[in-house]
């Protein structure tokens, strides 16, 4: 009679080899953040990175106002403590702002959300207020890490939109707001105002970036935009 023996051993070295399928996943690091964006430079140095895509190719850049045309949100903050850009993000009369503040890398997971607060500059014209329209976008870049924003109006790896505020490029005029027209409170909002941005469509836990894109088509020194400010970022995970 032959001896099982031999057998019983290699199934023991097997046994012994395969990954016990009740072992916990490994937990992803708390990925919650703040940003005040109290010194744009500041938060550059914890991994924000601004760049200007727009055509043509303006001035400015995503900074804190030299000049604030209206206070922070935070009343914690300094009067000029948030990220602003302007029309002057393209030095075309009437081309394309596309204006990006890329997020720190973060490991992002379904039900993450994006919570920030933001509002346009006003000016004053033919006798009433107006933001001559303004835009904002909030996108992921889920293919990798890196910062590749196309230009104009491609998107390059931020492909994934998940909020678009004023899309249909409402222009808010005051006289308009006040008698409760559509396209005036459907405009880009004039006071600081709270908004919430969902991650959903992930098949796992993702290294990637979100990014806050001003997005203005026809826009310059005759033509769309005045100017909005981003303050106080949260960055949630589902799990808080």
């Amino acid at each position: 009679m032959k001896s099982i023996l031999p057998f019983l051993v290699l199934a023991m070295l097997l046994g012994a080899c395969s990954k016990d399928s009740s072992e916990p996943e490994p937990e992803i690091p708390d990925q919650g953040f703040t940003e005040e964006f109290e010194s744009a430079a500041a938060a550059a140095v914890r991994g924000w990175i601004y760049i200007n895509r727009s055509v043509d190719l303006g001035s400015t850049n995503w900074s804190n106002p030299t000049d604030p045309p209206f206070p922070a949100y935070s009343y914690t903050s300094n009067l000029n403590g948030y990220l602003w850009a302007d029309f002057n993000s393209t030095s075309s009369a009437a081309g394309t702002i596309s204006n990006w503040a890329l997020s720190p890398i973060t490991i992002m997971q379904n039900g993450d959300k994006i919570v920030f607060h933001t509002r346009a500059q006003l000016f004053y014209f033919n006798n009433d207020s107006t933001d001559f329209v303004n835009r904002l976008q909030v996108r992921l870049n889920t293919r990798n890490t890196g910062q590749e924003v196309g230009n104009g109006t491609s998107t390059g790896d931020f492909n994934t939109l998940i909020l678009d505020i004023n899309p249909g490029y409402n222009e808010f005029l005051y006289q308009s707001w006040i008698n409760r027209e559509a396209s005036a409170l459907n405009a880009y909002p004039h006071r600081w105002t709270r908004f919430e941005a969902v991650i959903s469509g992930l098949t796992g836990p993702t290294e990637g970036r979100f990014a806050f894109r001003y997005f203005i088509e026809g826009a310059g020194n005759n033509g769309r935009g005045t100017a909005v400010g981003i303050d106080k970022v949260e960055y949630v995970p589902a799990a808080q």
